[in-house]
Protein backbone atom coordinates (compact mmCIF):
# COMPACT_ATOMS: atom_id res chain seq x y z
CA UNK A 1 0.00 0.00 0.00
CA UNK A 2 1.00 3.56 -0.60
CA UNK A 3 1.64 6.03 2.11
CA UNK A 4 -1.50 7.43 3.55
CA UNK A 5 -3.11 10.34 0.92
CA UNK A 6 -3.58 13.67 2.54
CA UNK A 7 -6.65 15.60 0.97
CA UNK A 8 -7.05 19.32 1.38
CA UNK A 9 -10.67 19.10 1.94
CA UNK A 10 -11.45 22.74 1.00
CA UNK A 11 -9.94 22.35 -2.50
CA UNK A 12 -11.79 21.39 -5.52
CA UNK A 13 -10.64 18.74 -7.67
CA UNK A 14 -11.54 15.92 -9.46
CA UNK A 15 -12.72 13.28 -7.06
CA UNK A 16 -15.11 10.51 -6.47
CA UNK A 17 -18.37 12.00 -5.49
CA UNK A 18 -18.04 11.30 -1.14
CA UNK A 19 -20.84 10.78 1.02
CA UNK A 20 -22.32 14.07 2.85
CA UNK A 21 -20.87 12.96 6.13
CA UNK A 22 -17.42 11.56 4.71
CA UNK A 23 -14.77 11.23 7.37
CA UNK A 24 -11.32 13.23 7.88
CA UNK A 25 -9.22 12.06 10.93
CA UNK A 26 -5.54 13.36 11.71
CA UNK A 27 -5.60 14.92 7.74
CA UNK A 28 -7.01 11.55 6.07
CA UNK A 29 -10.03 10.77 4.30
CA UNK A 30 -11.27 7.35 5.64
CA UNK A 31 -13.78 7.11 2.22
CA UNK A 32 -10.75 7.42 -0.23
CA UNK A 33 -8.00 6.02 1.80
CA UNK A 34 -9.81 2.75 2.65
CA UNK A 35 -10.60 0.27 0.10
CA UNK A 36 -14.18 -0.41 -0.17
CA UNK A 37 -15.04 1.63 2.97
CA UNK A 38 -17.94 4.51 2.67
CA UNK A 39 -19.72 6.11 5.26
CA UNK A 40 -23.08 5.83 6.09
CA UNK A 41 -24.39 7.90 8.75
CA UNK A 42 -22.87 10.17 11.82
CA UNK A 43 -24.19 10.41 15.54
CA UNK A 44 -23.43 12.17 18.50
CA UNK A 45 -22.46 15.53 16.29
CA UNK A 46 -25.28 17.92 17.39
CA UNK A 47 -26.51 19.15 20.67
CA UNK A 48 -24.32 18.34 23.34
CA UNK A 49 -25.15 16.57 26.37
CA UNK A 50 -25.08 18.55 29.96
CA UNK A 51 -24.44 16.95 32.95
CA UNK A 52 -26.57 19.18 35.86
CA UNK A 53 -25.07 19.02 39.62
CA UNK A 54 -27.64 19.57 42.41
CA UNK A 55 -27.71 18.85 46.05
CA UNK A 56 -30.45 18.34 48.65
CA UNK A 57 -31.37 21.41 50.41
CA UNK A 58 -33.35 19.23 53.31
CA UNK A 59 -36.77 21.01 51.88
CA UNK A 60 -39.32 18.96 50.77
CA UNK A 61 -39.47 19.75 46.89
CA UNK A 62 -36.73 19.13 44.84
CA UNK A 63 -33.28 20.16 45.08
CA UNK A 64 -31.29 23.62 44.57
CA UNK A 65 -28.64 23.74 41.56
CA UNK A 66 -24.92 23.84 42.16
CA UNK A 67 -23.97 23.95 38.63
CA UNK A 68 -24.26 22.42 34.78
CA UNK A 69 -21.44 21.90 32.45
CA UNK A 70 -20.38 19.96 28.82
CA UNK A 71 -20.23 16.30 29.14
CA UNK A 72 -17.41 14.14 27.23
CA UNK A 73 -18.99 13.78 23.27
CA UNK A 74 -19.13 10.08 21.65
CA UNK A 75 -19.23 10.48 17.63
CA UNK A 76 -20.66 7.28 16.26
CA UNK A 77 -19.59 6.61 12.57
CA UNK A 78 -21.26 3.74 10.49
CA UNK A 79 -19.89 2.24 7.98
CA UNK A 80 -19.68 -0.23 4.93
CA UNK A 81 -17.26 -2.11 3.77
CA UNK A 82 -17.92 -4.45 0.85
CA UNK A 83 -15.24 -5.77 -0.59
CA UNK A 84 -14.98 -8.26 -3.70
CA UNK A 85 -13.21 -10.90 -2.24
CA UNK A 86 -11.77 -12.01 1.36
CA UNK A 87 -8.27 -10.83 1.57
CA UNK A 88 -9.38 -7.24 0.15
CA UNK A 89 -12.03 -7.17 3.39
CA UNK A 90 -8.66 -8.27 5.37
CA UNK A 91 -7.03 -5.84 3.62
CA UNK A 92 -9.44 -3.06 3.97
CA UNK A 93 -9.52 -3.39 7.97
CA UNK A 94 -5.93 -3.34 7.63
CA UNK A 95 -6.28 0.11 6.49
CA UNK A 96 -8.61 1.58 8.86
CA UNK A 97 -6.29 0.14 11.80
CA UNK A 98 -3.64 2.20 10.55
CA UNK A 99 -6.01 4.87 9.67
CA UNK A 100 -7.43 5.29 13.25
CA UNK A 101 -4.27 5.17 14.99
CA UNK A 102 -3.80 9.18 16.04
CA UNK A 103 -4.96 10.37 19.87
CA UNK A 104 -6.37 13.77 19.64
CA UNK A 105 -7.02 14.36 16.76
CA UNK A 106 -8.39 16.65 14.06
CA UNK A 107 -12.06 15.03 12.96
CA UNK A 108 -13.53 16.61 10.59
CA UNK A 109 -16.40 15.67 8.15
CA UNK A 110 -17.42 16.49 4.08
CA UNK A 111 -20.58 18.61 5.55
CA UNK A 112 -18.78 20.79 7.84
CA UNK A 113 -15.18 20.93 6.17
CA UNK A 114 -14.66 24.41 7.80
CA UNK A 115 -14.50 22.98 11.60
CA UNK A 116 -13.28 19.90 13.58
CA UNK A 117 -13.31 17.87 16.47
CA UNK A 118 -10.21 16.87 19.05
CA UNK A 119 -11.27 12.64 18.73
CA UNK A 120 -9.52 9.94 19.94
CA UNK A 121 -11.23 6.55 18.18
CA UNK A 122 -12.33 4.67 21.15
CA UNK A 123 -14.29 2.00 20.23
CA UNK A 124 -16.21 -0.43 17.80
CA UNK A 125 -18.61 -3.28 17.53
CA UNK A 126 -17.53 -6.29 16.15
CA UNK A 127 -19.24 -7.17 12.62
CA UNK A 128 -20.83 -10.27 11.41
CA UNK A 129 -18.27 -13.28 10.62
CA UNK A 130 -18.07 -14.76 7.39
CA UNK A 131 -18.85 -11.97 5.04
CA UNK A 132 -17.25 -9.52 2.75
CA UNK A 133 -19.49 -7.19 3.31
CA UNK A 134 -20.45 -5.63 6.72
CA UNK A 135 -21.50 -2.60 8.55
CA UNK A 136 -20.20 -1.49 11.17
CA UNK A 137 -19.76 1.77 13.57
CA UNK A 138 -17.19 3.63 15.18
CA UNK A 139 -16.99 5.67 18.38
CA UNK A 140 -14.57 8.62 18.42
CA UNK A 141 -14.51 10.05 21.81
CA UNK A 142 -14.13 13.48 22.25
CA UNK A 143 -13.26 14.71 25.70
CA UNK A 144 -13.32 18.33 24.80
CA UNK A 145 -16.78 18.07 23.66
CA UNK A 146 -16.55 21.21 21.47
CA UNK A 147 -15.82 21.91 17.75
CA UNK A 148 -13.25 24.61 16.44
CA UNK A 149 -12.97 26.61 13.13
CA UNK A 150 -9.96 25.54 10.74
CA UNK A 151 -9.26 29.18 9.90
CA UNK A 152 -7.68 30.87 13.15
CA UNK A 153 -8.92 34.86 12.88
CA UNK A 154 -6.66 37.65 13.17
CA UNK A 155 -7.29 41.18 14.52
CA UNK A 156 -4.95 43.74 13.99
CA UNK A 157 -5.00 46.67 16.04
CA UNK A 158 -4.43 50.46 15.39
CA UNK A 159 -4.78 53.90 16.66
CA UNK A 160 -7.77 55.49 17.36
CA UNK A 161 -8.09 58.62 19.10
CA UNK A 162 -4.32 58.04 20.61
CA UNK A 163 -5.54 54.54 22.06
CA UNK A 164 -4.38 52.07 20.55
CA UNK A 165 -7.32 49.27 20.11
CA UNK A 166 -8.79 46.48 18.26
CA UNK A 167 -12.33 44.76 17.78
CA UNK A 168 -12.51 41.27 17.90
CA UNK A 169 -15.57 39.58 16.24
CA UNK A 170 -16.44 36.24 17.51
CA UNK A 171 -19.01 34.36 15.47
CA UNK A 172 -18.91 30.99 17.29
CA UNK A 173 -21.52 29.86 20.26
CA UNK A 174 -18.86 29.87 22.99
CA UNK A 175 -16.30 32.78 24.17
CA UNK A 176 -13.00 31.16 23.35
CA UNK A 177 -9.23 32.29 24.37
CA UNK A 178 -7.38 35.08 23.04
CA UNK A 179 -3.78 34.82 21.74
CA UNK A 180 -2.09 38.15 21.34
CA UNK A 181 1.93 38.78 19.53
CA UNK A 182 2.98 41.74 20.24
CA UNK A 183 6.03 43.57 18.44
CA UNK A 184 8.17 46.36 19.51
CA UNK A 185 9.95 48.68 17.38
CA UNK A 186 10.97 51.03 20.79
CA UNK A 187 11.99 49.71 24.31
CA UNK A 188 9.05 49.31 26.79
CA UNK A 189 8.66 48.76 30.19
CA UNK A 190 5.05 48.31 30.49
CA UNK A 191 2.40 46.08 28.42
CA UNK A 192 -1.21 46.52 29.41
CA UNK A 193 -4.39 44.48 27.65
CA UNK A 194 -8.17 45.74 28.55
CA UNK A 195 -11.64 45.44 27.92
CA UNK A 196 -14.88 45.16 29.82
CA UNK A 197 -14.16 41.51 30.56
CA UNK A 198 -10.74 41.79 32.60
CA UNK A 199 -7.13 43.31 32.46
CA UNK A 200 -3.74 42.20 31.57
CA UNK A 201 -1.05 43.96 33.10
CA UNK A 202 2.80 42.94 32.45
CA UNK A 203 6.02 44.85 33.23
CA UNK A 204 5.78 48.06 36.13
CA UNK A 205 3.46 50.92 34.76
CA UNK A 206 5.76 53.52 35.94
CA UNK A 207 8.80 52.29 34.56
CA UNK A 208 11.00 55.31 33.71
CA UNK A 209 13.05 55.49 30.98
CA UNK A 210 15.58 57.62 32.64
CA UNK A 211 16.38 55.16 35.58
CA UNK A 212 19.98 54.18 34.34
CA UNK A 213 21.21 52.94 37.29
CA UNK A 214 18.35 49.65 36.66
CA UNK A 215 19.03 49.78 33.20
CA UNK A 216 20.58 46.73 31.44
CA UNK A 217 22.38 47.36 28.41
CA UNK A 218 23.34 45.63 25.42
CA UNK A 219 27.54 45.46 25.45
CA UNK A 220 28.07 42.53 22.62
CA UNK A 221 26.51 40.82 19.72
CA UNK A 222 27.44 37.95 17.75
CA UNK A 223 29.20 40.59 15.09
CA UNK A 224 31.70 41.03 18.06
CA UNK A 225 32.62 37.36 17.19
CA UNK A 226 32.25 37.79 13.62
CA UNK A 227 34.97 40.25 13.28
CA UNK A 228 37.43 38.86 15.85
CA UNK A 229 40.54 37.54 15.26
CA UNK A 230 40.92 33.71 15.67
CA UNK A 231 42.78 32.77 19.26
CA UNK A 232 45.58 29.77 19.12
CA UNK A 233 45.48 30.16 22.77
CA UNK A 234 44.31 28.48 25.98
CA UNK A 235 40.48 27.25 25.93
CA UNK A 236 39.84 27.61 29.53
CA UNK A 237 36.72 25.58 29.55
CA UNK A 238 38.72 22.70 28.10
CA UNK A 239 41.96 23.59 28.24
CA UNK A 240 43.50 20.10 26.64
CA UNK A 241 41.38 21.16 24.06
CA UNK A 242 43.96 21.84 20.43
CA UNK A 243 42.60 25.16 19.42
CA UNK A 244 45.29 25.72 16.24
CA UNK A 245 42.08 25.50 13.78
CA UNK A 246 40.08 28.61 12.70
CA UNK A 247 36.19 29.46 12.98
CA UNK A 248 34.72 30.44 9.87
CA UNK A 249 31.13 32.38 9.15
CA UNK A 250 28.21 31.39 7.12
CA UNK A 251 26.42 34.38 5.52
CA UNK A 252 23.05 34.94 3.63
CA UNK A 253 21.26 37.66 3.41
CA UNK A 254 19.93 38.51 7.06
CA UNK A 255 22.44 36.52 9.06
CA UNK A 256 25.78 35.15 10.10
CA UNK A 257 26.62 32.02 11.74
CA UNK A 258 29.71 31.56 13.41
CA UNK A 259 30.71 27.76 12.80
CA UNK A 260 34.35 25.20 12.50
CA UNK A 261 36.36 26.54 9.91
CA UNK A 262 39.00 23.80 9.95
CA UNK A 263 40.60 21.70 12.85
CA UNK A 264 44.36 22.76 12.77
CA UNK A 265 46.90 19.82 12.72
CA UNK A 266 45.73 18.30 15.72
CA UNK A 267 47.04 16.07 18.11
CA UNK A 268 45.72 12.58 19.19
CA UNK A 269 43.22 11.94 21.57
CA UNK A 270 42.43 15.62 21.85
CA UNK A 271 39.08 17.34 20.44
CA UNK A 272 40.49 20.00 17.62
CA UNK A 273 39.41 22.97 15.98
CA UNK A 274 38.92 26.96 16.01
CA UNK A 275 38.63 30.05 18.97
CA UNK A 276 37.62 33.29 19.03
CA UNK A 277 37.90 35.26 22.31
CA UNK A 278 35.85 38.99 22.81
CA UNK A 279 36.38 41.66 25.29
CA UNK A 280 33.08 42.81 26.86
CA UNK A 281 33.32 46.85 26.29
CA UNK A 282 32.54 49.27 28.62
CA UNK A 283 29.49 50.33 29.39
CA UNK A 284 27.93 54.13 28.95
CA UNK A 285 29.71 55.25 32.00
CA UNK A 286 33.17 53.57 30.90
CA UNK A 287 32.78 50.69 33.56
CA UNK A 288 34.47 47.66 32.29
CA UNK A 289 33.01 44.73 32.63
CA UNK A 290 29.76 43.12 34.38
CA UNK A 291 29.51 41.38 37.77
CA UNK A 292 25.77 40.58 37.02
CA UNK A 293 24.71 40.11 33.13
CA UNK A 294 22.10 38.11 30.97
CA UNK A 295 23.76 36.34 27.88
CA UNK A 296 21.12 34.84 24.71
CA UNK A 297 22.25 32.98 23.28
CA UNK A 298 20.51 30.36 19.73
CA UNK A 299 22.41 27.65 18.48
CA UNK A 300 21.23 24.99 15.45
CA UNK A 301 22.76 21.72 16.74
CA UNK A 302 21.29 18.95 14.28
CA UNK A 303 22.60 15.96 13.14
CA UNK A 304 22.21 14.58 9.93
CA UNK A 305 23.82 11.16 10.38
CA UNK A 306 24.00 8.66 13.30
CA UNK A 307 27.53 8.44 14.77
CA UNK A 308 28.41 12.05 13.80
CA UNK A 309 30.49 14.43 16.34
CA UNK A 310 31.04 17.43 17.98
CA UNK A 311 31.30 20.30 20.28
CA UNK A 312 31.09 24.07 20.76
CA UNK A 313 31.60 26.11 23.96
CA UNK A 314 30.77 29.09 25.51
CA UNK A 315 32.55 30.65 28.43
CA UNK A 316 32.50 33.64 30.40
CA UNK A 317 35.66 34.20 32.06
CA UNK A 318 37.25 37.28 34.52
CA UNK A 319 40.18 39.35 33.61
CA UNK A 320 42.20 36.30 35.20
CA UNK A 321 40.57 33.89 32.65
CA UNK A 322 38.46 31.94 35.59
CA UNK A 323 35.53 29.85 34.09
CA UNK A 324 32.64 31.77 35.97
CA UNK A 325 29.77 30.10 33.79
CA UNK A 326 28.90 28.77 30.54
CA UNK A 327 27.88 26.04 28.49
CA UNK A 328 29.41 23.02 26.80
CA UNK A 329 27.14 21.52 23.52
CA UNK A 330 28.39 18.04 22.46
CA UNK A 331 28.13 15.13 20.57
CA UNK A 332 30.54 12.35 21.33
CA UNK A 333 28.58 8.96 20.20
CA UNK A 334 30.18 7.51 17.36
CA UNK A 335 27.46 5.27 16.37
CA UNK A 336 24.28 6.34 17.74
CA UNK A 337 22.40 9.80 18.10
CA UNK A 338 22.80 10.67 21.62
CA UNK A 339 24.37 14.58 22.64
CA UNK A 340 24.39 16.48 25.75
CA UNK A 341 24.54 20.12 26.86
CA UNK A 342 26.83 20.73 30.22
CA UNK A 343 26.33 23.75 32.22
CA UNK A 344 29.31 25.33 33.99
CA UNK A 345 29.54 26.97 37.11
CA UNK A 346 32.85 28.04 38.80
CA UNK A 347 35.12 26.31 36.29
CA UNK A 348 33.01 22.93 36.70
CA UNK A 349 30.25 20.92 35.32
CA UNK A 350 27.21 21.45 37.96
CA UNK A 351 24.48 19.08 35.59
CA UNK A 352 24.64 17.55 32.07
CA UNK A 353 21.62 16.93 30.39
CA UNK A 354 21.21 14.58 27.38
CA UNK A 355 19.31 14.85 24.01
CA UNK A 356 18.72 13.24 20.47
CA UNK A 357 20.21 16.19 17.91
CA UNK A 358 17.06 15.23 15.58
CA UNK A 359 14.55 17.28 13.61
CA UNK A 360 12.29 16.77 16.48
CA UNK A 361 10.38 19.03 18.76
CA UNK A 362 10.56 16.31 21.43
CA UNK A 363 13.63 15.47 20.96
CA UNK A 364 15.74 18.27 20.28
CA UNK A 365 15.45 21.99 21.59
CA UNK A 366 17.95 23.10 19.64
CA UNK A 367 16.55 22.28 15.68
CA UNK A 368 15.74 24.50 13.36
CA UNK A 369 12.76 26.18 13.94
CA UNK A 370 14.24 26.84 18.17
CA UNK A 371 17.63 27.13 19.38
CA UNK A 372 16.81 29.09 22.14
CA UNK A 373 19.17 29.48 25.31
CA UNK A 374 20.32 32.12 28.05
CA UNK A 375 22.35 32.25 31.16
CA UNK A 376 21.85 34.80 33.90
CA UNK A 377 24.13 36.02 36.72
CA UNK A 378 22.89 37.43 39.83
CA UNK A 379 25.05 37.97 42.48
CA UNK A 380 26.14 33.96 43.48
CA UNK A 381 22.81 33.20 41.57
CA UNK A 382 23.42 31.51 38.03
CA UNK A 383 20.20 30.51 36.38
CA UNK A 384 20.68 28.37 33.55
CA UNK A 385 17.95 27.13 30.35
CA UNK A 386 17.00 23.91 29.51
CA UNK A 387 14.01 23.07 27.27
CA UNK A 388 11.38 25.75 28.57
CA UNK A 389 12.54 25.55 32.35
CA UNK A 390 14.78 27.60 34.28
CA UNK A 391 17.60 26.08 36.98
CA UNK A 392 19.34 28.40 39.13
CA UNK A 393 22.50 27.35 41.25
CA UNK A 394 24.13 29.17 44.18
CA UNK A 395 27.62 29.62 44.61
CA UNK A 396 29.20 32.16 46.97
CA UNK A 397 32.69 31.75 45.04
CA UNK A 398 31.36 33.77 41.82
CA UNK A 399 29.30 36.45 43.39
CA UNK A 400 31.78 38.94 43.36
CA UNK A 401 33.36 37.55 39.72
CA UNK A 402 33.41 40.35 37.11
CA UNK A 403 32.86 39.05 33.44
CA UNK A 404 35.58 40.78 30.97
CA UNK A 405 35.71 38.41 28.15
CA UNK A 406 33.76 35.42 26.19
CA UNK A 407 35.23 32.45 24.52
CA UNK A 408 33.66 30.73 21.90
CA UNK A 409 35.21 27.61 20.45
CA UNK A 410 34.21 24.85 18.30
CA UNK A 411 36.11 21.46 18.14
CA UNK A 412 35.63 17.72 16.26
CA UNK A 413 37.60 14.62 17.57
CA UNK A 414 40.63 14.21 16.29
CA UNK A 415 41.39 11.71 12.92
CA UNK A 416 37.68 13.01 12.05
CA UNK A 417 36.66 14.50 9.48
CA UNK A 418 34.49 17.98 9.10
CA UNK A 419 32.28 16.17 6.34
CA UNK A 420 29.72 13.13 6.96
CA UNK A 421 31.79 12.34 10.55
CA UNK A 422 30.98 16.14 12.13
CA UNK A 423 27.41 17.16 13.60
CA UNK A 424 25.61 18.26 10.23
CA UNK A 425 24.30 21.79 11.59
CA UNK A 426 26.61 23.18 14.31
CA UNK A 427 26.17 26.80 14.34
CA UNK A 428 26.18 29.59 16.97
CA UNK A 429 23.37 31.82 15.29
CA UNK A 430 22.69 34.43 17.70
CA UNK A 431 24.36 36.61 20.60
CA UNK A 432 23.57 38.78 22.57
CA UNK A 433 25.09 40.06 26.39
CA UNK A 434 23.59 42.40 28.76
CA UNK A 435 24.63 43.94 31.86
CA UNK A 436 22.85 44.42 34.55
CA UNK A 437 23.23 46.20 38.07
CA UNK A 438 22.59 43.88 40.31
CA UNK A 439 23.69 46.13 43.42
CA UNK A 440 20.56 48.33 42.89
CA UNK A 441 18.75 46.11 40.23
CA UNK A 442 15.08 45.58 41.44
CA UNK A 443 13.64 45.13 37.90
CA UNK A 444 14.53 46.04 34.13
CA UNK A 445 13.14 49.65 33.12
CA UNK A 446 13.45 48.61 29.91
CA UNK A 447 12.59 44.81 30.10
CA UNK A 448 11.22 45.13 26.60
CA UNK A 449 13.35 45.90 23.77
CA UNK A 450 13.08 47.24 19.91
CA UNK A 451 12.87 44.03 18.09
CA UNK A 452 11.61 41.80 21.05
CA UNK A 453 8.49 39.82 19.87
CA UNK A 454 6.19 39.29 23.33
CA UNK A 455 3.44 36.56 22.87
CA UNK A 456 0.15 35.65 24.89
CA UNK A 457 -1.12 32.41 24.99
CA UNK A 458 -4.64 32.75 26.48
CA UNK A 459 -5.37 29.34 27.10
CA UNK A 460 -2.58 28.10 29.09
CA UNK A 461 -1.48 32.07 30.43
CA UNK A 462 1.49 31.78 29.74
CA UNK A 463 4.08 34.54 28.72
CA UNK A 464 6.88 34.27 25.79
CA UNK A 465 9.50 36.90 25.11
CA UNK A 466 11.22 35.95 21.76
CA UNK A 467 10.36 32.35 21.71
CA UNK A 468 11.25 31.73 25.76
CA UNK A 469 8.64 31.36 28.34
CA UNK A 470 9.11 34.44 30.91
CA UNK A 471 7.77 34.94 34.98
CA UNK A 472 7.29 37.19 36.98
CA UNK A 473 6.46 39.82 34.64
CA UNK A 474 2.97 39.39 35.24
CA UNK A 475 1.13 42.20 37.89
CA UNK A 476 -1.08 40.35 40.50
CA UNK A 477 -4.73 40.48 39.74
CA UNK A 478 -4.40 40.16 36.14
CA UNK A 479 -7.36 38.13 34.28
CA UNK A 480 -6.90 36.61 31.14
CA UNK A 481 -10.08 37.09 29.96
CA UNK A 482 -12.11 35.23 27.06
CA UNK A 483 -13.75 36.68 23.61
CA UNK A 484 -17.44 35.90 24.07
CA UNK A 485 -19.71 35.23 20.62
CA UNK A 486 -20.22 38.33 19.19
CA UNK A 487 -18.46 41.73 19.62
CA UNK A 488 -15.49 42.37 22.33
CA UNK A 489 -13.24 45.87 21.91
CA UNK A 490 -10.33 45.76 23.88
CA UNK A 491 -7.54 48.32 24.41
CA UNK A 492 -3.97 47.89 24.71
CA UNK A 493 -1.39 50.35 26.94
CA UNK A 494 2.24 50.82 26.95
CA UNK A 495 4.98 52.89 28.85
CA UNK A 496 4.65 56.14 28.10
CA UNK A 497 8.48 56.80 26.47
CA UNK A 498 7.41 53.82 23.89
CA UNK A 499 6.82 56.14 20.80
CA UNK A 500 5.97 54.38 18.26
CA UNK A 501 3.54 51.56 20.31
CA UNK A 502 3.87 48.24 19.51
CA UNK A 503 2.16 46.36 16.50
CA UNK A 504 -0.34 43.80 18.01
CA UNK A 505 -1.84 40.93 16.31
CA UNK A 506 -4.80 39.47 17.90
CA UNK A 507 -6.14 35.67 17.77
CA UNK A 508 -9.08 33.42 18.20
CA UNK A 509 -10.10 30.19 17.27
CA UNK A 510 -14.09 30.44 16.89
CA UNK A 511 -15.84 27.52 18.88
CA UNK A 512 -19.04 25.75 18.39
CA UNK A 513 -20.95 22.76 20.36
Amino acid sequence: MSAYTFVDITEASPRPALPSEAVWFDGICLDLEVSSFRTLGVQGREIAEKEIDTYDTGNDAGEAFRRAYYKTRTITVTYQIKAASSEQFRESYNQLNRCLQAEQARLIFNDEPDKYFIATKASNNEVDAGQNSVIGNIEFLCSDPRKYSVVEKVFKASLVSGILKTRIYNSGSLPVPINYKIMHSHDNGYIGIVSEHGAIQLGKMQEADGETYQQNENLLGIQAIVSAQDDHGTNYMHPNHDMGGTLGVLSGENYQHMVIGSMGTGQSGKWCGGMRTVSIPADSAGVIGAQNFWCYINWWFESGLMGQTAEQSIAFLTADNKVICGYSLYKTDMSGNTAALEFWLNGKVVATKNFTPSSKDSDNPFNYGRGHQDVRKEGDKITFYWFGSYIPYVDSAVKDMICTKIQVAFTQYFGRNLGDQYVTRNYLRVLSFQKMNVEKWRDVPNRYSSGDVVTIDGGTTKVYRNGMNITGDEITGSKYFLAPPGVTDVEFYCSDFCDPPPAVDVFIREAYL
